[in-house]
């Protein structure tokens, strides 16, 4: 179908989609012409934020940041330390505000406006350990998408975080603008269907 299959003529962006409601606090359930249509609201929040992102390191913007309320100091290891300031600039882009407060101490005082941790300096110390999975000799834009990747992934928009109607039509729309709306940075299905041909079967209506 047009929806299922990335592949298909039919972009999302032109399949006419109708807000039916929420189902198990996380599955955004939409009624398409051929059919009802599942969206993961986390997945999808990934994608549309994985996209924006990217966009704006691809065009030197700097991604939204927002200032905390208490910056954060926070003390790290000398080869954490040391290696933590190299990627200073790439942080910034990403919306990290961090700055040397000291020969070890950093100064944590903005973070992406998505990024809702109970513990900022925990998402530093995990920050430090992904930078170098991700691995020192790698581009600017290639270290947004390792980053982005996988720092969205844990702070999206979560299972049962309620959306109101407005904001969940919104994320379909903010979907239908994404160029690979289907599945999410880590390639899971954002979004699947069930045409009306499979549940007639399933009601036994058609043989």
């Amino acid at each position: 179908s047009a929806i299922r299959n990335p592949q298909s003529p039919t972009p999302l962006l032109n399949v006419p989609l109708r807000l039916v409601g929420v189902v198990g606090k996380l599955y955004v359930l939409l009624e398409s012409d051929p059919g009802l249509v599942l969206l993961d609201q986390h997945a999808a929040h990934e994608r549309i934020l994985f996209e924006q992102m990217l966009t704006r390191l691809e065009q030197n913007n700097l991604a939204p940041s927002q200032k905390l309320l208490l910056p954060e100091t926070i003390e790290l290891p000398p080869r954490d330390a040391q290696f933590l300031r190299e990627q200073l600039a790439a942080l910034t882009r990403l919306g990290v505000g961090l700055s040397e407060f000291g020969e070890r101490t950093f100064l944590l005082d903005a973070l992406p406006p998505f990024v809702k941790v109970p513990d900022t300096r925990r998402f530093i110390f995990d920050l430090v350990d992904e930078l170098r999975a991700a691995g020192r000799e790698v581009n600017l834009a290639r270290l947004g998408e390792h980053t982005v990747a996988k720092t969205v992934c844990r702070h999206a928009v979560k299972a049962n975080d309620p959306l109101g109607g407005a904001e969940l039509e919104n994320l379909v729309e903010d979907l239908r603008r994404c160029a690979m709306p289907y599945t999410c940075p880590h390639g899971r299905p954002t979004l699947i269907e069930m045409n009306y041909r499979e549940l007639e079967k399933k009601f036994g209506r058609t043989q």
